[in-house]
């Protein structure tokens, strides 16, 4: 019987140990999804190739891009899957702790003072590919000019 004991003990402690280093694999697993916010005549949020010349337009700082699920809301934090804000230079990161980035189509959200609140559905980009926001300023708002060399 004591030998039985100790097997069970020992099964169950290979069992507890598997099942603790698959979920500390799973949970290291993050996916970052970077894009930019620029200004356009029309508002909407589009994965590219982090080769799109439109990511070489000049960005807008200071805005806040959210990710949000069919029916989600920013203002309630219902749905919300992510959300970032962009840099001086229009940059963001989006970050989705693991078994949190959405395979449906998302609601891209971009919002702040001085331009239109665009909202747009689509698919999450693919690893490799940018998220390109693309928003109307509001009448007054000048977006900032590209930072550009002399000569260059």
């Amino acid at each position: 019987m004591h030998q039985r004991t100790l097997r069970t003990l020992i099964t169950l402690f290979l069992v507890m140990s598997f099942v603790l280093i698959i979920v500390g694999c799973g949970s290291r697993g993050k996916s970052i999804v970077r894009g930019r916010i620029v200004a356009g005549t029309v508002g909407q949020a589009v994965a590219v190739s982090p080769q799109d010349e439109r990511l070489k337009e000049p960005g807008l700082a200071g805005f806040q891009v959210y990710v949000l699920s069919k029916g989600g809301s920013a203002s309630q934090g219902r749905g919300l899957y992510a959300q970032a804000k962009s840099d001086e230079s229009g940059d963001f990161e989006l970050v989705f702790p693991s078994g949190t980035f959405p395979s449906d189509v998302v609601t891209i959200q971009v919002s702040g003072e001085g331009i239109y609140t665009a909202r747009s559905s689509t698919y999450m980009p693919t690893q490799g590919a940018n998220l390109l926001c693309i928003v109307i300023p509001r009448p007054g708002y000048v977006p900032p000019e590209q930072n550009r060399d002399d000569d260059s």
